[in-house]
């Protein structure tokens, strides 16, 4: 087993953030003696912080952080990534709607690849968020020219290092990271495996944006994609500079 930190997120889940972190450390970390499991919590206003703190009293892998303020998904998974000091870097949602199981399915790969993508099949989401993956899809090969399946699932593992020089090129505080990490390392011809894993329905916690909200954040995700390739052109040739070195 690799060295490894788990990175993951969290936002008012107090109804299913226990399970998730019991779950993915008995599956990934408990038998890992070189291991940490970094949860960022975006300054959840119900019992999750609580839920957390018992946690670290039997888990001692447990790092628990908080952002400044409430900042949103992006700055609390940059403030896990910054923190994460082991080798390899495994970043999962708390909301439980992958299966911890599902890690082993991307861990063979690591060695081979710098980046290894999870891809959800039979997409348990509603409609308007296929809807709009889809388009996302389109929009990625149409700026980048990638062909990546999935570019904001968040089931992924990477090389930190590898992880740390792109995100040099990325704005974490924009409404989607993980594609701008993606998209990023694709232009970059950082080696990335993509695997299907699989996705459940969510049950439980706060989907913090929804309806207009989310087509209002959609529509700025696009001007920061647009922005993400603007800040990108030209730099091809100095991926090894940026990126590989």
């Amino acid at each position: 087993m690799k060295s490894i930190s788990i990175v993951m997120p969290a936002y008012n889940e107090e109804a299913i953030i226990e399970r998730s972190v019991r779950n993915f450390y008995n599956e990934i970390l408990r038998n890992n003696p070189d291991c940490e499991f970094i949860v960022v919590d975006d300054w959840s206003t119900d019992n999750t912080p609580i839920i957390l703190k018992n946690l670290q009293k039997e888990i001692r892998e447990l790092i628990v952080v908080k952002t400044p303020v409430n900042s949103g998904h992006g700055i609390a998974l940059r403030t896990g990534f910054n923190i994460a000091s082991k080798e390899y870097v495994f970043h999962t949602d708390s909301d439980y709607q992958h299966d911890p199981k599902d890690f082993w399915k991307l861990h063979p790969y690591i060695e081979q690849y710098d980046f290894v993508f999870g891809v959800r099949q039979n997409r348990q989401d509603p409609l308007h968020r296929k809807i709009i993956s889809r388009m996302v899809l389109i929009l990625n090969r149409l700026l980048f020219g990638a062909k990546l399946r999935d570019a904001n699932c968040p089931f992924r593992l990477y090389k930190r290092e590898t992880l740390k020089r792109i995100l040099n090129w990325v704005n974490t505080a924009d409404f989607a990271p993980s594609i701008q990490i993606a998209l990023t390392a694709s232009y970059f011809g950082v080696g990335i495996k993509e695997i299907p894993v699989n996705h459940y329905p969510r049950k439980t916690g706060t989907v913090s944006i929804f309806g207009f909200k989310l087509l209002k954040a959609c529509m700025r995700s696009l001007k920061q994609m647009v922005a993400l390739r603007w800040r990108l052109r030209g730099k091809k040739n100095a991926q090894h500079t940026a990126v590989k070195s």
